[in-house]
């Protein structure tokens, strides 16, 4: 357990570290040129970045550690004296799968508990100082049963929206519109400014048209309901993601099934752990004559062919109706009879 929780730590520290390096190179430019601060660069930015990633590759990161130290343990003939003692190749796997327990836990508390905060002041960061203004063109959104809006455009630079139009219904029948030739919201509440305003509420035999040129009030979304980026679900809890998904259901987003992916990755992700483990104890146990370059190579094959099964499925979910839940889960499920068959094979 010491060598296998010391060598995953020692691995994240070590990628996550050459990732930071190559990150920095690339946006160091962009980060001056917008102002930001050194301290938030450390200490707010790149430390989300690195909970952030070494969260969503811990799995991988596992499994190449698996590989190393199991590797060396067999190169170094530590692993035939074990089970030529009697121990049975089930009780030697005993203090991996603890370890991935401990692994799983904290990446499962971590996903749910810690990321969204974190997620949330790496993103605010990247929005100040980092990534292109927020625009949207042409955007028509049903907003809960009976409401609906449009709007022609929104400008991320001076947060306003133009030709802003909102409908509300009773049944099938139109009750209530609303046209601003400019709208701009508050991201933090539902607060709404608009002027060149023309309001026309529908009555049974007459109809009221009144115009004005400012007009203040509340409606029952925000801004940040209408333009938000969709990395912004990585800054929810799963509370706030299912109340997200439900709205975003009711408003006929087609993006549902991608964010209904995000929710099932925080479960699926950290029990790869498990299955990752096991294969890279059966590949690496064996004394090889490649030695420990043979088994990484193997390690890193088995590593693209599981994320390349992950993007296929979610692509799948995403644009051929392929359901979320096993789209995300379909990866794990082959990949844990391809252990059982691995582990079958591997010297006992």
């Amino acid at each position: 357990m010491k060598k296998f929780l010391g060598t995953f730590v020692f691995m994240l520290i070590l990628l996550m570290s050459i990732s930071i390096v190559f990150d920095l190179s690339e946006k160091l430019n962009d980060f001056i040129g917008n102002g930001a601060p050194w301290n938030e660069i450390i200490f707010t930015y790149y430390t989300n970045f690195f909970l952030y990633y070494g969260a969503q590759f811990s799995y991988l990161l596992n499994f190449i550690s698996v590989i190393w130290f199991t590797s060396k343990m067999a190169g170094n003939t530590e692993i035939v004296p074990i089970l030529s003692a009697g121990v049975s190749f089930k009780r030697f796997l005993r203090p991996y799968f603890y370890s991935s327990a401990i692994l799983v836990i904290v990446t499962i508390l971590v996903y749910n508990f810690v990321l969204p905060g974190s997620n949330h002041e790496r993103i605010i960061f990247e929005e100040t100082y980092y990534r292109d203004k927020n625009n949207r063109i042409d955007v028509r959104m049903q907003i809960s049963e009976n409401e609906i809006l449009f709007f022609h455009h929104y400008d991320g630079t001076k947060k306003i929206i133009s030709d802003f139009s909102f409908q509300r219904l009773n049944g099938t029948r139109l009750e209530y519109e609303l046209h601003a030739d400019k709208a701009v919201g508050d991201t933090t509440n539902n607060n709404w400014s608009f002027q060149n305003v023309a309001i026309r509420e529908f009555g049974d035999k007459n109809d009221q048209l009144t115009y004005t040129k400012k007009l203040d009030t509340t409606l029952s979304f925000s801004v940040s309901d209408l333009v938000f980026r969709s990395n912004i679900i990585e800054a929810m809890d799963a509370k706030e993601l299912d109340e997200f998904i439900e709205k975003q259901r009711l408003s006929g987003s087609e993006d549902v099934p991608f964010y209904l992916i995000e929710k099932h990755k925080r479960w699926a992700s950290p029990f790869a752990i498990f299955i990752l483990t096991l294969i890279g104890v059966s590949v690496s146990s064996k004394k090889t004559r490649g030695g420990l370059g043979i088994n990484i190579a193997i390690g890193l094959g088995v590593c693209v062919v599981y994320i390349f099964a992950m993007q296929m499925t979610t692509v799948a979910a995403i644009n051929v109706g392929f359901t979320p839940f096993l789209a995300v889960w379909l990866p794990n499920i082959i990949f844990s009879f391809v252990a059982y068959y691995l582990y079958l094979k591997a010297p006992k």
